[in-house]
């Protein structure tokens, strides 16, 4: 998600590590310019109330299920830009083309792509429940 946002900026991946890095100054000093000395570990401060934390978004999970969940609807849907994109950047269903016209969405999906085909599958009871 993070790539398709930041498509504008040079290095994307600079514009999300100083998100989190923002994110962590003005919990430890109030100030996302001033650094701070952290007296937790950053999961911990992620984590529940429960389990001691502040329940602080982690940028890295929320990416990466916004990057699942594009993923699956390219994988998986027949909505327009899904069809467009797989059309301008797919040979098969498994085989990407070699040569194609850039995309910002493209980007971010690419890289969860092979995931999402390797760690789903359909799943079908007994026969008795399927009508056709």
């Amino acid at each position: 998600m993070w790539w398709w946002i930041a498509s504008s900026f040079i290095n994307k991946n600079l514009l999300y590590l100083t998100l989190i890095k923002w994110c962590r100054h003005f919990i430890w000093t109030c100030d996302i310019l001033k650094k701070g000395i952290a007296t937790a570990n950053w999961d911990t401060i992620c984590s529940s109330l429960e389990n001691a934390g502040l329940k602080i978004i982690n940028l890295h999970h929320k990416n990466n299920a916004y990057l699942l969940k594009l993923a699956w609807n390219f994988a998986y849907s027949n909505r327009p830009w899904s069809l467009l994109l797989k059309a301008r950047v797919l040979k098969s269903k498994y085989e990407f083309r070699l040569v194609y016209r850039s995309s910002s969405f493209w980007l971010g999906i690419k890289k969860i792509y092979s995931t999402i085909l390797d760690y789903t599958s359909w799943t079908v009871g007994t026969s008795s429940f399927i009508n056709f």
